[in-house]
């Protein structure tokens, strides 16, 4: 795993959803002030489709370990919210915020959530990335966007820097198997550290509804929900979501 660090301020570890890479994040990076902020930011490890979960936890974990970092907190976007708990975890004691940006406990809904998507739709698109992977990502990069007035500045940035280098199948499939069976309900009730949760209310990979269910979990927890918002709030209004960002460091 290599590291990228931009800025002199407090660091914030940031981590990328899946099928994307941390040049995601590098449009509203540009935005914060440098002597602020300093963002850390890697690429999610390629991972067989069979290895296990923990492991690669283990491995991020080992490697920001490295860093020498004396404290840090985590912004982790969709499934890297994901990861930015499992992170919180093994290190509490170095932790005091935690932002959630379009993430959830469970993407997919059973009997114990039924505020995510339709199981069958995530394992139609799992069989879909085996089958036919440049079809069905561009159908994930599209669908993040619906609804945006930006959606084909956006979409040109993605496909230009962020999708040009994504992973092999089998590494798309092992971070897809977790997005279909984890579920972080319990993770989030017990979080002692602020919780800052941003989401679109136009989202369709995350219901905002589930956002509404995420607060009733956890202790400490200030919001942004953005109504013309999707998928990408820090993309398609970095500015709110700057301001949201420098608030919580006031």
């Amino acid at each position: 795993m290599k590291f990228n660090k931009i800025g002199t301020g407090y660091p914030i570890i940031f981590i990328h959803g899946w099928a994307m890479n941390y040049e995601i994040f590098l449009p509203f990076i540009e935005m914060l002030e440098k002597d602020k902020y300093q963002i850390i930011m890697f690429d999610l490890p390629t991972q067989p489709s069979n290895n296990k979960w923990d492991d690669l936890i283990s491995l991020i974990n080992n490697e920001i370990d490295k860093l020498k970092l004396k404290s840090f907190d985590l912004f982790g976007w969709s499934l890297g919210g994901h990861i930015a708990m499992d992170l919180y975890y093994k290190n509490k004691s170095k932790i005091n915020k935690l932002f959630l940006i379009s993430s959830t406990p469970k993407f997919t809904n059973t009997k114990e959530w039924i505020h995510g998507l339709d199981k069958e739709v995530f394992n139609t698109f799992a069989f879909g990335i085996k089958e036919n992977r440049e079809k069905y990502l561009n159908r994930f990069f599209n669908l993040q966007l619906l609804g945006l007035q930006n959606k084909k500045k956006i979409l040109n940035f993605i496909k230009s820097n962020v999708s040009k280098d994504i992973s092999k199948n089998n590494n798309l499939i092992f971070y897809l198997n977790h997005m279909i069976v984890s579920n972080y309900q319990e993770l989030l009730k017990n979080i002692s550290a602020k919780v800052f949760i941003i989401a679109g209310a136009k989202d369709k990979i995350v219901p905002i509804k589930s956002q509404y269910e995420m607060l009733k979990l956890i202790k400490n927890v200030d919001y942004l929900f953005i109504n013309d918002a999707t998928h990408l709030p820090f993309l398609s209004h970095s500015e709110t979501c700057k301001k949201f960002m420098n608030n919580a460091y006031e």
